[in-house]
């Protein structure tokens, strides 16, 4: 990607929709304001000049106050409309930014640290916001200033502004690569402080793994490593800081020095007056001034050019495809046809080609590593195939709209996921149809839910904790199960759902099961065989290719992986009974 511009920054703001209203305002006012101060030196020029104490009449004294008064209120209502308007476009930019990664396919999240990702959502997007609320407004009355107060110097005295004119550009000079500097820089920290906050958001979400394998100090030091490699870019800008703004004002008092000692002279031979000299002083300062506010402002803008380039390369990335098709009920049949799938040189599934008979129960079973999740996450859209089509019925499923195609399917996993929040957000979470207060029980009810939610002091309404880790893992899967059933999927995806659980929630929860699969097209990922035997369809997956599709009783005998799947199986199970009986 190229390195951002000015161009590329009022491109990413014209994207977040500005307040124009709201901003014309602040302008207006700002203007204003500087108009105002470039009002005050040719007053003291003209009482100077031609002093004395009858002209220091109500009428100026009450023009003085007015002017003062002017600049105060514009001053602040242009701060404040300015801070409401930056305000405004990061909240837009922050939302927009927001719907663009919901839109984002998975292969995405797979190559992205999801610190990166909220470290551009929060850090460069204030870095945005206090580019535009805290000095975009200096910078428009620094224009302000600097315009005016040139176009009446050369008024006063256009000598004594050439050499002013040609004076600054000398000084802009002398901090142009301390700037280019300071941009590579600004770049390096906003990459090093996103890479830091992945960090933090893996560690933290990961706490339980780091305290039970007893690496606190292993992380620890981890952590300070990357935090001290941050200081060390956060030196190198105090660095660049440090050299940039005392060169800078070293520069402009050297000019000043040159330009008041020329101006004393040309009082001294009578070739404009004191007042004239204290006036072009007064405006020089008016110069000055904001060409230092215009120097902390270029500084700002770098830092801002690495956030809109992280940020433009993150809008830049394509969401998921999506279709035009609305899903139809009832389901017909899912057919994978000729279906291939891999990524890096990786060849995971061959040529793979079977069907979902609708309102049947299809398992597919095979070793670890054969490429059966692949399937689930092919049959979500999660992925595309290199080859070959899923079709539901006569149409691809990549022709039918995202949110149809998924709002159809049901999927418990083997660790379901749960989000923060109460059992109630949980079961109605993703529902895009309304559902009473007797549907949500009876659901619970059939998942064998109700009564361990009921249990609870707050019932339906406890909350769960980050990850539902008040909640045992039976409890997690039962919820998903109740949540399925209000989902009223016409496809449920069930991977395994029991693996993981003690034997009294394994038969809970494979009760609600059988609930939940009764009259739906299941597919069902199995590791222990005997949870899938009376499936209407098995399929033997090995090496990422079909070797087998039956009954169980047809493929213990013509299957050899699957006979030695179930001879392995059903001696484990044997000397795990022997042991329990001694």
């Amino acid at each position: 990607m190229k390195p951002a511009t000015f161009t590329s920054f009022l491109s990413l703001l014209k994207k977040s929709e500005p307040p124009v209203g709201l901003l014309s305002a602040a302008v207006t006012v700002s203007i204003i304001q500087a108009l105002a101060a470039l009002m005050i030196p040719w007053f003291l020029k003209s009482l100077i000049d031609n002093f004395s104490i009858d002209q220091v009449t109500p009428g100026l004294v009450a023009l003085f106050i007015t002017v003062f008064i002017v600049q105060m209120i514009s001053n602040a209502f242009s701060i404040y409309w300015l801070q409401v308007a930056g305000q405004r476009i990061v909240a837009n930019l922050r939302t927009m930014l927001w719907k663009h990664l919901l839109a984002l396919p998975i292969p995405f999240y797979d190559e992205t640290k999801s610190g990166e990702l909220v470290s551009r959502l929060n850090n460069d997007a204030t870095t945005l916001q206090q580019l535009l609320s805290e000095q975009l407004v200096r910078l428009l009355t620094s224009i302000v200033s600097i315009v005016g107060a040139i176009t009446i110097l050369f008024f006063l005295d256009w000598q004594m502004t050439l050499v002013m004119v040609i004076a600054v550009p000398l000084t802009l000079l002398i901090i142009i690569p301390l700037v280019r500097k300071l941009h590579q820089i600004s770049r390096e920290t906003q990459k090093e402080l996103a890479g830091l906050s992945g960090f933090f958001a893996e560690m933290l979400g990961e706490v339980r793994l780091v305290k039970s394998q007893a690496t606190e100090t292993y992380e620890m030091e981890r952590g300070k490593t990357r935090i001290e490699h941050l200081f060390g870019f956060g030196v190198k800008e105090g660095k660049i800081q440090a050299i940039l703004l005392p060169v800078f004002n070293v520069a402009l008092t050297s000019m000043l020095i040159v330009i008041i000692s020329f101006g004393a002279y040309r009082v001294s031979t009578n070739q404009i007056t004191a007042g004239e000299l204290v006036a072009f002083s007064l405006y020089l300062f008016q110069i000055m001034t904001p060409l230092v506010t215009m120097t902390e402002f270029v500084s700002k803008l770098q830092k801002a050019r690495g956030a809109t380039e992280r940020i433009s390369e993150l809008l830049e990335e394509r969401p998921e495809q999506d279709g035009t098709r609305q899903v139809e009920r009832p389901f017909a049949a899912v057919h994978f046809n000729h279906l291939s799938f891999g990524y890096d040189d990786t060849t995971l599934l061959h040529d793979v080609t079977f069907s979902l008979p609708r309102g049947q129960t299809t398992a597919i079973v095979g070793p670890s590593g054969s490429g059966k999740s692949t399937l689930f996450a092919l049959l979500e859209r999660f992925y595309l195939p290199t080859n070959g089509q899923i079709e539901l019925g006569f149409h691809a499923i990549d022709q039918f709209e995202l949110a149809s195609w998924r709002n159809a399917i049901g999927y418990v996993a083997q660790d379901s996921p749960v989000l923060s929040g109460t059992i109630r957000d949980n079961l109605l979470y993703g529902l895009t149809q309304d559902v009473t207060e007797q549907q949500i029980r009876d659901a619970a009810e059939m998942a064998n839910a109700d009564e361990f939610i009921s249990s609870f002091t707050l019932g339906y309404d406890t909350e769960i904790g980050e990850r539902g880790v008040k909640l045992s893992g039976g409890q997690r899967q039962r919820i998903a199960i109740a949540r399925a059933l209000l989902r009223d999927p016409e496809l449920l995806l069930l991977d395994e759902a029991t693996s993981s659980l003690d034997s009294e929630s394994e038969r809970v929860v494979q009760e609600a099961l059988e609930r939940l699969m009764e009259g739906r097209t299941t597919f069902v990922i199995a590791h222990r065989l005997a949870t899938v035997r009376h499936a209407d369809q098995i399929v033997v997956l090995e090496q990422g290719r079909v070797s087998g599709i039956g009954t169980h009783d047809t493929l213990v005998e013509t299957n050899v992986l699957y006979n030695k799947l179930v001879t392995q199986q059903f001696i484990g199970q044997t000397e795990t009974t022997r042991g329990s009986n001694t």
